[in-house]
């Protein structure tokens, strides 16, 4: 959550671990951010050259904080962290905050 420009935590998951990531930002001008615009290699290349943003393995960015409660503010939205836990089996989840 959070990711601001770049996250290298969820590009490192994804380029090191082969894990696929999900990116939530609601502060974040997507026009400032390649992987919030969904404008940075996504699942389709080895970053191992790439100078810049790059996810070897798929990524989805979401324009939602994290939230005490569902809602929205000033524009943006908010989600509290049990709906984004909701249908994932114990142990399943790496989440950075």
């Amino acid at each position: 959550y959070g990711i601001e420009e770049r996250d290298m935590w969820s590009e490192k998951m994804s380029n090191v671990f082969h894990m696929p990531t999900q990116l939530y930002d609601c502060f974040q001008n997507p026009d400032h951010s390649p992987p919030m615009a969904g404008t940075a290699p996504n699942g389709t290349q080895k970053c191992d050259r790439h100078p810049g943003h790059c996810y070897e393995t798929s990524y989805k960015p979401y324009r939602i904080c994290l939230g005490a409660e569902n809602t929205k503010i000033n524009g943006r939205k908010y989600e509290n962290l049990l709906e984004h836990l909701k249908g994932h089996r114990p142990l399943s989840l790496h989440l950075k905050v």
